[in-house]
């Protein structure tokens, strides 16, 4: 038989068979296989957020300005600066606060406060009671509540590596098995950790070691630091009334600075040929002071914006003479919210319904600062020097601009400390970092860290030799030197650049309290050492009289044991965190044993903002539903 009639008969065959596998049955058949898919989907995600990793939005504050909680966001109408408010009173809070009253708006945010220009901002049109004139009631700029940071948390991590300090951990609340916390892990097993001045000190447990200062990883410093000043966002309105620049050169008249008032903000450069010096060390200074306006500066600078002339009974040299610089301190924007119930309540007791608590302002003088700025260099000679003060000593930084070599001093000695060669060492721009945060100086050129020696990242220092204690590290002025009024600088000796971009940065001012506290957890000095203070102008000239500034001796410090399988967690807004500190004994079986966290109620270490609330990306639409702002996506440090 041919091969031909062969294959013709196996066809004929298998015809007649049918074929070996049925026909799918159309629709159903589809439908099936996607339901089959979305189940395994489900399985998966299941197992995967079970073992591996696991989605949580965060409710409060605690760990501002680092992760948002539930909070409004908001771009100042005035110097354009972008903050956010806390609004975890609002929605699921409302009935801790209402007090039985019919009306659920008494918990809502109607106003904060920006930190850079500290305007009071209104949120709601619906105001209650008589706005004051510090508020510009015709440009109210109504705020939309979002939810808190989507965060992704690995809960992985820990099964093969133990817990680090100053990892962001989602835990069990000791309190309440059923709700999720997020804090900053900075107490480990078997040590004690004492908070004192803002800072972190450990020993082990039972021996009797020293305490020593718990200094941030390097990749987390600059992440950790707060705003406290941006040219960028200098307000036109209050300079055109004449408030003053924050930033002000010496007297040698070495520096020349222009600032023209744009439509909302100020637009400043800087600049300085010091050839030729004028002072005894051949260094011309421009310098930082924190003049920060109040709520009457904002209401005569308004009435001014409006009429041309001062409210009847001042002057323009009365105001200015007034305009005193003051120390920095732990301001956060987050907290300086007006709360609708608090306007109320205080209208009826016979006060200013609509001042804010002095307290929000913040309370603690804040001494480990940084600086930021951008400098022109135009020819390859001289020195740039980078200042920052703390308890009237100097530390200060010197970058040879024609071989780059960086130099540090710590507490004005005159020994210093050899960096590695920088890039800083032509004709150029250049972005320069300076920062003094837990004790240990750190320099940044167009973000890159420049190490000190065989790659050591900074110079670290002893502040007990330099203070001769660190119960002396206490502000400090005088006439010859403005010192801690005057914390930040930026010099020139011999050389001829530019600069602007100038910011000023603060650390994270940890709040020495514990549990049973009859004064909540926004200062670390009694009470009573702020008793001549009348409301929120008294208390602001407090931290500008330096007469006053004998209460910092009176600052606290408190130990915590850590035993073995426990950790200590702390929030970043250390003011408003219900945290370690405040967690004790009680009888109470729903609440915490005691100031420590234990190792079984970790569910994992955070890792990154991964879906941010939309902030408007089509023209003409304020918010894209749904839609992420990519900018906000971050990795949790």
């Amino acid at each position: 038989m041919s091969k031909s009639k062969e294959k013709m008969k196996y066809r004929e065959r298998a015809a007649k068979q049918g074929p070996a596998v049925a026909a799918p049955m159309g629709g159903l058949h589809a439908m099936r296989e996607m339901l089959e898919s979305i189940v395994i989907a489900f399985v998966l995600a299941f197992l995967f957020r079970t073992f591996e990793a696991e989605a949580f939005v965060i409710p409060t504050g605690s760990m501002s300005p680092s992760l948002q909680g539930q909070h409004k966001d908001v771009d100042c109408s005035e110097c354009g600066y972008r903050f956010r408010t806390t609004a975890s009173s609002e929605g699921d809070e409302r009935d801790k606060l209402k007090s039985n009253r019919e009306d659920p708006t008494l918990a809502d945010i109607v106003a904060g406060t920006c930190p850079m220009c500290r305007q009071t901002m209104a949120f709601r049109r619906d105001l209650p009671l008589r706005v004051p004139p510090h508020i510009d009631q015709d440009d109210i700029s109504v705020a939309t509540t979002y939810p808190g940071d989507r965060i992704l948390v690995n809960k992985y991590t820990y099964a093969y590596q133990d817990p680090q300090r100053w990892d962001v951990v989602v835990f069990k609340f000791p309190g309440n098995g059923q709700m999720n916390y997020i804090k900053r892990l900075v107490g480990l097993p078997n040590e004690t950790l004492r908070i004192y001045q803002g800072d972190l000190f450990t020993r082990p447990t039972g021996g009797g070691a020293e305490y020593r200062i718990e200094r941030k990883p390097i990749d987390k410093v600059p992440v950790m630091l707060q705003p406290v000043h941006d040219t960028q966002h200098e307000c036109s309105r209050m300079y055109r009334a004449g408030w003053p620049l924050r930033w002000e050169p010496d007297a040698s008249q070495q520096w020349r600075v222009e600032a023209e008032a744009g439509a909302q903000n100020v637009r400043q450069q800087y600049f300085v040929n010091s050839l030729d010096g004028q002072n005894d060390s051949g260094i011309a200074w421009l310098r930082y002071r924190h003049r920060v306006p109040t709520e009457n500066d904002w209401f005569i600078a308004r009435e001014f914006s409006k009429t041309g002339a001062y409210p009847v009974g001042t002057t323009k040299e009365q105001w200015l003479s007034e305009a005193r610089p003051t120390l920095i301190r732990d301001f956060n924007s987050y907290n300086a919210r007006y709360q609708r119930i608090e306007i109320v309540r205080r209208d009826n007791r016979g006060r200013t319904g609509w001042s804010m608590r002095p307290y929000r302002y913040g309370r603690n003088w804040v001494s480990d600062l940084a600086v930021d700025c951008r400098i022109q260099v135009e020819r390859a000679a001289g020195e740039v020097l980078l200042d920052l003060v703390e308890g009237g000593k100097h530390f200060t930084c010197r970058i040879d601009l024609q071989t780059g070599q960086a130099n540090i001093s710590a507490g004005g000695a005159e020994e210093v400390a050899s960096l590695e060669p920088t890039s800083v060492s032509a004709p150029g721009q250049y972005q320069l970092r300076f920062s003094n945060v837990d004790d240990q100086l750190l320099l940044w050129v167009d973000d890159e860290l420049v190490s000190f020696g065989e790659q050591v990242p900074g110079v670290q220092y002893d502040a007990e030799e330099i203070f001769g204690d660190r119960s002396l590290v206490l502000p400090a002025t005088s006439s010859a030197d403005l010192g801690d009024l005057a914390p930040v600088g930026v010099g020139a000796r011999g050389a001829t650049f530019s600069v602007d971009r100038l910011q000023v940065l603060r650390d994270i001012y940890y709040v020495a309290v514990r549990a049973g506290q009859m004064i909540p957890q926004y200062q670390d000095y009694p009470e009573e050492s702020l008793d001549n203070a009348d409301g929120p102008l008294g208390h602001h000239l407090l931290f500008a009289e330096p007469a006053s500034w004998n209460r910092f001796k009176l600052r606290k410090k408190y130990e915590f044991s850590i035993d073995a399988n426990q950790f200590f967690v702390m929030g970043d807004n250390s003011p408003e965190s219900a945290d370690c500190r405040l967690w004790n004994m009680l009888r109470d079986g729903g609440k915490p044993g005691g100031a420590y966290l234990d190792r079984r109620m970790l569910i994992g270490k955070a890792v990154c903002v991964f879906w941010p609330h939309s902030w408007g990306s089509i023209p003409g639409l304020n918010q894209l539903p749904g839609f992420p702002n990519f900018g906000d996506m971050r990795i949790v440090r």
